[in-house]
């Protein structure tokens, strides 16, 4: 009987074992899934107005290495094990809290929740200070101001009012305004010249607190400059397309031999129906008349209240 030669391995096949018997794949095989245990007694030992200090019982984990996940505050906090408290700083005063612990080791198996605890923090809710407004720059059509609000939110929203009416909201701290109101269907009340109107801000923060109305600040706008006679220019190609349920009207800028671009006014009518106005851009959206129709007309107007030459488009809706 021939005797047979003792079985050799090529270069693929003892690459190939190797990796296979490496630590990397013999881990990845004997990966860790057994989740921890969860931290128990969870508990708040003490508070103040903007803090929450907590502790627990210690969670155990068969890998031995782990971290604790706070849950419940303006974000999550992660601790390490070798931690069975924390503070948690940045709350709001006045406002209620709901906290749990997890554990979560390092192979991201997470434990089952810890109890939940409740506390509802010293003081009054936190809103905004009341806004502080200056006025930066006024014309026969526009005013520009800055405001600023205090917080301990990241993020403020700020309404502007208008002789008490809401005319905008926003998130910057300064604004230029050229509307009085904004209306329906006409969507602008441009600010007149020569006219006294009263601004004021309110700020409101992330989590829906408002800040006391702040004091009115009392605009006189200019009056129409005597020596603006020229018209603007007519508002070149004019075109609207129909979205379905109206039409969004385009055209490019007037030009004024005084007035800016930013403060140009647009009256946009619908046969005979001034049925849009828009000031310092140059689209707007109208309802032409059904199945029949329409004409389109653009009229540009500079802060004197000249009228440019009317620019129109025919539409059938």
């Amino acid at each position: 009987m021939a005797s047979r030669s003792p079985r050799l391995f090529t270069a693929a096949q003892f690459v190939a074992l190797t990796l296979w018997c490496s630590p990397s794949h013999l881990s990845a095989q004997a990966r860790d899934r057994t989740a921890p245990t969860a931290p128990t007694n969870l508990m708040v030992t003490s508070i103040t107005e903007t803090s929450a200090s907590l502790a627990w019982g210690p969670s155990t984990d068969n890998s031995g290495k782990f971290n604790y996940v706070i849950v419940g505050g303006p974000t999550n906090v992660t601790v390490s094990q070798t931690q069975t408290s924390h503070t948690l700083t940045g709350l709001q005063s006045g406002k209620t809290y709901t906290f749990r612990a997890y554990e979560r080791d390092f192979s991201g198996n997470l434990s089952k929740s810890s109890n939940v605890v409740t506390v509802t923090l010293p003081g009054q809710i936190a809103a905004p200070t009341k806004p502080v407004v200056t006025v930066t720059d006024a014309g026969p059509t526009h005013v520009s101001l800055a405001w600023s609000s205090t917080d301990n939110s990241p993020v403020l929203l700020y309404t502007i009012y208008i002789d008490g009416e809401m005319v905008a909201g926003t998130n910057g701290k300064s604004g230029t305004f050229t509307c009085a109101r904004v209306m329906v269907p006409t969507y602008c009340d441009p600010i007149n010249q020569d006219t006294t109107y009263a601004f004021a801000v309110r700020a409101r923060d992330s989590d829906g607190n408002y800040s006391p109305m702040g004091d009115p600040v009392f605009v006189t706008t200019d009056p129409i400059d005597p020596n603006d006679q020229t018209p603007p220019t007519q508002p070149a190609n004019v075109t609207a397309e129909d979205t379905g349920g109206f039409h969004l009207v385009t055209w490019e800028a007037s030009t004024d031999d005084l007035a800016p671009q930013q403060f140009i006014r647009y009256d946009v009518y619908v046969n005979d129906l001034r049925q849009t106005v828009v000031v310092g851009t140059t689209s707007a959206a109208v309802e032409p008349y059904l199945n029949e129709s329409s004409t389109i007309t653009v009229i540009g107007v500079d802060t004197a209240d000249r009228e440019s030459t009317p620019a129109s488009i025919i539409v059938v809706n």
